[in-house]
């Protein structure tokens, strides 16, 4: 009598088993490898103690803390401070306002004038006669220049023409109350020309350089001939 076993048919039994070792094995080599990628992997390394307070604590600045070494590529801070041995250069010292100017000495004005024709010289063919202006205010006062002169009658009209312009210009006279100064009248001595002189004049008519108010003093018998009558710009004193 046959067996149970002896039924089964061949190839049946020897396919069977391989499947079941190949099983097994699958299962060995799983549980294998898991051990050695555990093995091979290195353990975690933990967080120093700075960086973990540091990143827990989001409004902390890693360059402001303490013990932060300072950036190597940050240069150093300039010093203001002058060099040894050298001084600070000198401010310049506030400029000074301008000196004022003394005030000028106003001019002389009819108002504190006085006129008179002082005495006739005569000399080589010549006549001259100053006529000297005081000065008859209370404060100092100046001529300067040319005075305008004519020779008026007695009935007041012009004799002749008005005195020309001679000589130079003169620097300006100071007049101390009381204090003169003169310009010198000119005219030649009768015949010396073959032109008549001029009828005697009564009166002098004087306009002060850059007055237009006039003064008046006896002429003095002073009189014109050759048609020649000029004055000089105004000099200190009371004749040459």
């Amino acid at each position: 009598m046959m067996t149970e076993r002896s039924r089964i048919p061949r190839g049946t039994r020897p396919r069977s088993l391989l499947a079941a070792l190949v099983a097994t094995g699958t299962l060995v080599l799983g549980a294998c490898g898991g051990d050695g990628d555990d093995e091979g992997k290195s353990p975690p390394t933990p967080a120093p103690a700075d960086a973990a307070s540091t990143a827990s604590d989001p409004g902390t600045d890693p360059a402001s803390a303490p013990g932060t070494p300072e950036p190597a590529d940050t240069p150093p801070a300039k010093s203001t401070a002058p060099p040894t041995g050298r001084t600070a250069p000198p401010t310049s010292a506030p400029a000074r306002p301008p000196a004022q100017r003394p005030a000028a000495t106003p001019r002389c004005t009819t108002d504190h004038l006085a006129l008179s024709l002082g005495r006739i010289d005569a000399g080589a063919g010549n006549r001259y006669a100053p006529l000297v202006f005081t000065n008859t205010g209370t404060t100092t006062c100046a001529l300067r220049g040319y005075p305008g002169v004519s020779l008026l009658d007695a009935s007041g009209d012009r004799v002749g023409h008005p005195a020309k312009r001679s000589g130079s210009m003169l620097p300006a006279v100071k007049l101390a109350p009381g204090k003169h100064a003169y310009a010198a009248l000119h005219t030649i001595a009768p015949g010396l020309t073959d032109k008549p002189c001029w009828p005697r004049a009564q009166r002098v008519n004087v306009y002060p350089p850059g007055s237009k108010a006039a003064l008046r003093a006896p002429a003095r018998s002073f009189e014109v001939c050759g048609d020649t009558f000029d004055v000089s710009a105004v000099a200190p004193g009371k004749h040459p």
